[in-house]
């Protein structure tokens, strides 16, 4: 994992920069148990369908069971996002970045809501810590930019 994040830091072509991430994504994917996976499998079509409240449920359980899950609080994160529970959602990107300070799509979910709550300096600083992880990403450098000014 330090390998693929530590990869980032070069300055990538976009396919490169987009395949690197994915596989980073792939990982912090799987669970240690089989069984929470399959429930993990699950929650891509309850979203589909727009079926939140069972989603954010299974999430809960999911939670429960291996708190260190961070996709599990990654995806409640997003589901509370869509229901505009955005206290929660703020709550479980923290959650995950506590387990991944570099886990890049909560840093720039995080960002976007501390924009949407009109709270600059906070998406400010969220961004330079995505910047960290992802040097050369334009959007994060045009975010920073623009909330600098």
């Amino acid at each position: 994992m330090d390998y693929l994040l530590e990869l980032l830091q070069e300055p990538l072509d976009d396919e490169s920069q987009k395949e690197v991430k994915g596989a980073i994504m792939r990982i912090w994917k799987l669970s240690r148990s089989e069984e929470i996976q399959q429930k993990m499998n699950n929650i891509g079509q309850l979203i589909k369908f727009k079926q939140y409240q069972d989603a954010e449920d299974i999430l809960s359980i999911i939670i429960n069971e291996q708190n260190d899950f961070m996709d599990a609080y990654y995806q409640r994160a997003i589901i509370h996002y869509y229901q505009g529970e955005i206290n929660e959602a703020r709550l479980d990107l923290l959650s995950v970045l506590s387990l991944e300070p570099r886990h890049f799509d909560a840093l720039r979910v995080l960002a976007f809501i501390y924009e949407k709550q009109n709270k600059k300096s906070e998406a400010y600083y969220t961004y330079k810590d995505l910047e960290r992880v992802l040097p050369h990403d334009e959007v994060v450098r045009s975010k920073l930019k623009l909330l600098k000014n």
